[in-house]
């Protein structure tokens, strides 16, 4: 007879087609080829974080350069401050002296004053002395009794008149660009000083230089790096200075300049220092910082080559970076040569284990592959047991357990290891807990709660339940069940139970599917809108429930995120924990979610979370955000009383994202759609009602008002000398008056009134419950505040008064277009005694 370990499991005619699998099969890899892709696992993390350990030394030795290039820079600042300072004061003494003496009208004492000057700063180029119209009256250049230019006429000065202009506009010291002398024969910094009289008009100009040779002279006794590049830049954009100097200064000096620090300059508002990185004037990528002055509007900055950066940089991590790859290398060489001996003692041992026992099998080097292998060993016996015990493991295969709870109270009394095995946990755990605790029913057939009454012939029943096993996994049982009576007297229910879990969490994966389709449908047709009494309101409220369901969630929730809080614009909630128009804080777990990747949470089991285990209800969380045109305009909150497992299905999370692009589209499209409404219906100027709107809001009250609503009357403003202030001031400051005015009118304007424009400087204010007379007093109050506000324009105050005329309605069947004709001749009215008054008619 065959030994019963070798007896076939399978039926004869199937060992062929088992053979044919076995060999289409993909074998497993060897343990050297497991141990090569260890070793490539472990080389790919070594080079990842070899390569996080260089990008923080780049980023560290650029925050270095930096902070060290922000205190140089600020230096190179207060030391050209202390200049500019020194010299404004050497002007301003040099223009006292020659105002005080009346050296103007002498031009031989003026050259000799300006000649004393030079003599006591020999570091500068000179001195000069000019007229507000440009003459050159006086300069150390050139004799007393040479003819002068004027420099804001003659074209060989051009490039002499907005600088100064801009010294005739500026109150102390004005640094222009640097020039190219005509007089000097080289290039230099103009300073100029306006000497003004008491009036605040400029008299003269005192124009004094400092070399650009001597002042780049400075900068290169510094010790600095090799390229290194320092200067000074005003804030319009014009360099002033820049060493190391370009061959040609006319390149960097001779047009506004471009590049990374401009740019920086722009977006920098009003700090006082930065860094920047791009493209600089000379047209090399460099990394440095600058550092305004304060009295005076030039940054001073230092850069460094991108070059430069990455040589310090390369210094710093040489070293190490050779070293780990060494060490890399050797531990490589390493373990090749033990994996090498391992695979060859292997060999030995496998040709070995089919003519000795397991005991005595050698070594391999590894305990676990020794357990392994003597396990190998002794498969053949333990197949014998297994042949001799089939029966048993065919029952215990068919996922079969019984059970003994109390009817009375519920409690499990008794049951077995597979049962037990069934539900993940131990016997003891299970034995003592309530029925109800342990298990949610689906469908029953009750148990006969008569037990032993001959009468009720109704003594077992049939049901589905459900629980949750250890890793969040659904575990559905089938239970087989009848009642009993013990010898004790006490009432029992036996049951049998049959792990269904696989038949039912497929029937209702199939269900959620079916949902899915028809919710893909109708957003693919738009069948859930497509309907014109269908509001969008209602198709939000229809898909979220359909997704709701879908999705197997609880509650699905479109929030939108309004300042500080988050507005639940539609909600679907079975429980009713949530509602529409609840707000949340924006520091709520459900909410507070800008830490994660875009927006999107995908929880799915908040008991990993503490701050949202604290929600009532809520054991698994999708939020996703509802971004359309690159605005975000919410997000969709779906919340589930269930944990899903480990995490959310690939299914599961396309479906979600699909379901928010399809909210994100259509709140998209609603927002639009009221934003052209609200354009159409208001002034884009003033912010106020238009013409079109106000005719509309005029008809509506006149028709509520012969229904027996509330009479009103009309009162029409309009601007006195509002002409003058746009020829004067140029349209800009007339629209600033309009946008002023229109704020003034809504705050004064009575309780259920409103403010329209009218036309051009015209407003028209609706006034409810008045007659003329209560008007009149109401718009003279009205009028008085205007007249006592400043109006703000180009940095001066303006008094604007107003000239109003009023209109009232006369009776139910009077018309609007009466109305505004009396309001419009009351304040002709108005204007032609003198304006600044409310005038009425009646």
């Amino acid at each position: 007879m065959d030994d019963p370990a070798t007896l076939p499991l399978l039926p004869a005619a199937s060992r062929a087609d088992a053979r044919a699998a076995a060999m289409r099969k993909p074998s497993a890899p060897t343990l050297a080829r497991l141990g090569w892709r260890l070793m490539a696992s472990a080389a790919g993390l070594f080079a990842t974080l070899v390569g996080l350990w260089l990008w923080s030394s780049w980023e560290t030795t650029r925050h270095d350069l930096e902070q060290r290039s922000e205190l140089t820079a600020t230096l190179l600042a207060v030391n050209a401050e202390t200049t500019f300072l020194r010299i404004q004061d050497d002007l301003q003494q040099l223009g006292d002296t020659l105002q005080n003496r009346g050296a103007l009208h002498d031009p031989v004492g003026m050259f000799i004053a300006l000649d004393a000057f030079k003599s006591r700063h020999p570091e500068l180029g000179g001195a000069t002395v000019f007229s507000p119209d440009g003459q050159m009256l006086a300069s150390t250049a050139s004799r007393p009794t040479r003819s002068l230019p004027n420099v804001l006429q003659e074209p060989a000065y051009a490039d002499y008149r907005d600088d100064f202009n801009l010294a005739l506009a500026t109150q102390g010291l004005s640094v222009g660009r640097p020039q190219y002398g005509l007089l000097l024969k080289q290039w230099f910094i103009p300073l100029r000083y306006a000497v003004r009289g008491a009036d605040g008009q400029a008299r003269f100009v005192v124009q004094t230089s400092m070399l650009l040779e001597h002042q780049q002279a400075l900068w290169r006794g510094l010790p600095t790096q090799p390229g290194v590049a320092m200067g000074l830049l005003r804030t319009d954009g014009w360099l002033i200075s820049r060493y190391p100097d370009q061959p040609s200064h006319v390149s960097i000096y001779g047009q506004p300049a471009k590049g990374a620090l401009v740019r920086a300059l722009r977006s920098a508002g009003d700090a006082w220092r930065g860094i920047y990185t791009g493209k600089t004037a000379d047209g090399e990528q460099r990394e440095g910082a600058w550092a305004r002055l304060r009295d005076f509007p030039i940054v001073a900055f230092l850069s460094y080559t991108h070059d430069e950066v990455m040589q310090m940089w390369w210094a710093d991590v040489r070293a190490p970076l050779l070293a780990l790859g060494g060490m890399l290398a050797l531990l490589i060489t390493a373990y090749t040569l033990l994996l090498r001996n391992f695979v060859r003692r292997m060999v030995r041992i496998r040709r070995q284990m089919d003519f000795v026992r397991a005991e005595e099998l050698p070594s391999s080097g590894v305990a676990e592959i020794d357990a392994l292998l003597r396990q190998l060993v002794r498969s053949r016996e333990h197949m014998r047991r297994f042949a001799r015990n089939r029966e048993k493991a065919l029952l215990e295969a068919a996922q079969a357990g019984t059970y003994t709870r109390s009817l009375r109270d519920g409690v499990l009394v008794a049951a077995d290891s597979s049962f037990a095995r069934m539900l993940q946990r131990p016997v003891r755990r299970l034995i003592g807990r309530e029925w109800d605790e342990l298990f949610n029913t689906v469908d029953e057939v009750p148990v006969g709660e008569a037990i032993g009454d001959a009468k009720t012939q109704k003594r077992g029943g049939r049901r589905l339940v459900w629980t949750r096993g250890l890793h969040g996994e659904t575990i559905w049982l089938s239970l087989a069940e009848h009642a009993e009576t013990t010898a004790q007297g006490h009432k029992v229910i036996h049951g049998l139970a049959i792990d269904v879990s696989e038949r039912e969490n497929l029937l209702r994966a199939v269900e959620r599917q079916s949902q899915r389709l028809q919710t893909l449908w109708e957003l693919a047709t738009g069948s859930s809108m497509e309907d014109p009494g269908v509001e969008t309101g209602d198709a939000i409220a229809y898909m979220l429930a359909q997704g709701r369901d879908a999705l197997d969630m609880q509650a699905a929730i479109i929030c939108l995120r309004l300042g500080d809080e988050c507005h639940m614009l539609y909600v679907q909630d079975l429980h009713g924990r949530f509602r529409q128009g609840q707000t949340l804080s924006a520091n709520h777990p459900l909410c507070a979610c800008d830490d994660h990747e875009n927006g999107a949470l995908w929880i799915a089991d908040t008991s990993l979370h503490p701050n949202l285990a604290a929600t009532a209800g809520v054991r698994s969380v999708i939020r996703l955000p509802l971004v359309r045109a690159h605005q975000t305009l919410g997000c969709l909150l779906l919340l589930g009383d269930d944990p899903q497992g480990e995490e959310f299905d690939p299914t599961d999370r396309q479906y979600a994202e699909l379901l928010a692009a399809w909210f994100a589209r259509v709140l998209h499209d609603r927002n639009q759609r009221d934003t052209l409404l609200a354009q159409a219906y208001t002034d884009g100027l003033t912010g106020l009602l238009n013409r079109r709107a106000a005719q509309l809001r005029l008809d509506e009250a006149l028709q509520s008002m012969r229904r027996g609503g509330q009479s009103f009357s009309l009162a029409l403003c309009d601007l006195d000398h509002f002409k003058l202030v746009n020829d004067e001031y140029g349209h800009a400051a007339g629209d600033a008056v309009l946008r002023q005015m229109a704020s003034t009118l809504r705050q004064g304007v009575p309780r259920g009134g409103w403010v329209a424009r009218w036309g051009g400087e015209e407003f028209l204010i609706m006034l409810p419950g008045l007659d003329t007379q209560a008007a009149s007093a109401a718009m003279d109050v009205l009028r008085q505040r205007v007249a006592q506000r400043p109006f703000l324009v180009s940095e001066r105050s303006l008094h604007i008064t107003l000239s109003i005329g009023i209109g009232g309605l006369q009776g139910p069947q009077d018309e609007v277009v009466r109305v505004l004709t009396e309001a419009d001749d009351s304040l002709y009215e108005a204007k032609r005694q003198g304006r600044n008054r409310v005038i009425t008619m009646r």
